[in-house]
């Protein structure tokens, strides 16, 4: 990067080289310390504004003109409010021909914040991004220093599983091969007796048979003959023993054999994994910007100051009937390519995607009234399902639900704030949740609402019973308190980019607009306009686009400007 000091450009059309000690902001010219006494005294430069030239902080390329168009290389004379761009000559008739919010450089500059606020708040924001990086970064690698200790406990706990498998193995077949000892005696044993019974029986039939051998060879036939009456005795008494003991269980024939146990014949077959490796996935902590974006909004936003608020009605449309009679439209909400999805709170039990012009594209069907309704990103939006205490996760696409996240009151309003939605239940809170469904944090109210919405981490909500309005931190802690008139009836509400909060008053039929500070309020719409009990309301702030609809189901569409 070059960093000499520049030479004063006024010095130079004299044919004198100067060092330059500043740099003027509106004429883009080095100026040296003689000269800069020159232009604060010329009546047309006096108030220009001179910066310090630092050798060691500011580079010559940075004092380049950066009033010069990129693509066209032309000055930059205007700038369009609905792209938040500046623009030359050529860059209007090439993209901003239909543009009706262009504007003379000038006069967007007076509008303009400070110069140094707002580079000091793109300083803040670029900083933020920095430490939630470096938080995120932190939060990383100790995740990895977790992986790695769960992994060594998963070894561990296998190990010792294993080990105490092991032990009862050893157990279990210590106990068999006893067991197995055991019997073999005892089947040894029996067959000793056995043995010993037929060896009695052996040797009274083998002296029998020595008898009948002498009787053969010296006795006459008959004596033989008188003999043969006893030994017959005898023989059937040894031939009954012998039955006897063919028919006692002890002669039988004895095995021994190894029944398995059924799970471990299947134990190969069925154990096939020692178990599985689950992975699951949480959010991480989310660190949330001090100075997020404005939507909408660039550095050099026009003034916000209620009383420049105008609107054009760009269109109005009835939603279209269901099945029941009678429509209740409780929410509203704007996808970014500009459909609007309604909230029907009747025994309809739908959602109604319209185009902008008031074209029906489609009905989500649902099983239970729903209240409120937040887009989360071009396919995905959440409905509150009110008696069935649940956030319903649904593809507009599709029309499916994906999920369902369980609350533990009856919910309401719904609205989207970063990665987190914020619903109003039946009781004393609003609560943050994930979309995950993980419960972020409860917030206390001031007063019963059923509506609520967030900006640049500031809660708002209205309370029909007090005629009140307010902006509350994150923590629940009251900003400002601000007061319709009496039997208004606050309810819908919504902000834009600048931080005016617009308000729908159901029973005095109007649309309310307060400053960002709460002081002051302005009456934008009434039933002139034809609002009729209006409750949902939502400002569409990448369009600057104001979406009003009464209970009925008649919506309007103004566009908003300063």
């Amino acid at each position: 990067m070059a960093t000499s000091i520049p030479i004063c450009d006024i010095c130079i059309t004299h044919d004198i080289s100067t060092f330059a000690s500043g740099w003027c902001l509106e004429c883009e010219e080095a100026i040296c310390s003689d000269c800069e006494k020159q232009h604060g005294c010329m009546k047309l430069t006096k108030h220009h504004k001179i910066i310090s030239v630092d050798n060691n902080k500011m580079s010559t390329s940075n004092l380049e003109s950066e009033q010069e168009c990129n693509d066209h290389s032309r000055k930059i004379d205007f700038f369009c409010l609905k792209h938040s761009q500046p623009c030359c000559v050529t860059c209007i008739f090439e993209k901003h021909k239909r543009c009706q919010e262009l504007k003379p450089l000038p006069e967007v500059e007076k509008g303009m914040t400070s110069f140094d606020s707002s580079f000091a708040n793109l300083e803040d924001r670029v900083e933020d991004i920095i430490e939630s990086i470096t938080g995120l970064v932190k939060e990383k690698q100790e995740n990895k220093t977790r992986l790695e200790v769960q992994k060594n406990n998963i070894i561990t706990e296998v190990q010792t599983i294993r080990r105490s498998i092991n032990r009862h193995f050893d157990k279990v077949q210590q106990s068999l091969m006893e067991g197995l000892e055991k019997e073999e005696k005892a089947q040894n044993e029996r067959i000793d007796m056995c043995i010993e019974k037929l060896s009695v029986i052996l040797k009274k039939v083998d002296k029998l048979s020595s008898k009948l051998e002498q009787a053969k060879q010296h006795k006459s036939e008959f004596q033989a003959f008188i003999a043969a009456f006893e030994w017959d005795k005898t023989i059937e008494k040894e031939e009954k023993d012998w039955i006897s003991l063919q028919t006692d269980k002890i002669s039988d024939r004895v095995d021994i054999e190894l029944d398995l146990s059924p799970i471990l014949m299947e134990f190969e077959k069925e154990l096939t994994e020692f178990g599985k490796i689950e992975v699951t996935y949480s959010p991480s902590k989310k660190l949330l910007l001090e100075n997020p974006p404005n939507q909408g909004q660039s550095v050099t936003s026009a003034s916000s100051a209620i009383n420049k608020i105008h609107l054009t009605n760009i269109c109005s449309f009835q939603t279209p009937p269901g099945t029941s009679t009678e429509t209740l439209i409780t929410d509203i909400d704007m996808l970014d390519d500009g459909r609007i999805i309604l909230a029907d709170n009747s025994s309809n039990r739908r959602l109604v995607l319209m185009s902008q012009e008031g074209e029906l594209i489609k009905i989500i069907q649902l099983n239970d009234t729903c209240f409120g309704v937040a887009v989360i990103d071009k396919t995905t939006i959440a409905t509150t399902l009110v008696k069935k205490k649940k956030i319903a996760i649904i593809d507009i696409d599709s029309s499916e639900i994906q999920r369902f996240i369980s609350m533990s009151e009856d919910c309401y309003g719904l609205s989207l704030a970063g990665e987190s939605l914020v619903v109003s239940l039946d009781d004393p809170t609003f609560q943050f949740v994930n979309l995950s469904g993980k419960v972020v944090s409860s917030v206390w109210k001031a007063d019963y609402a059923d509506y609520c919405c967030v900006h640049n981490n500031k809660l708002y909500y209205a309370t029909s019973s007090g005629d009140s309005v307010f902006e509350a931190k994150l923590n629940g802690d009251i900003v400002w308190k601000s007061y319709c008139q009496k039997y208004d009836f606050p309810d819908g509400i919504t902000t834009d980019a600048s931080g005016n909060v617009f308000v729908a008053c159901k029973s005095s039929k109007k649309v309310l607009v307060f400053g960002k500070d709460g002081k002051d309020f302005r009456v934008l719409l009434t039933k002139e306009n034809g609002l009729n009990n209006p409750r949902a309301i939502h400002y569409k702030r990448e369009m600057n686009i104001l979406l009003v609809c009464n209970l009925s189901g008649q919506c309007f569409l103004y566009k908003v400007t300063n």
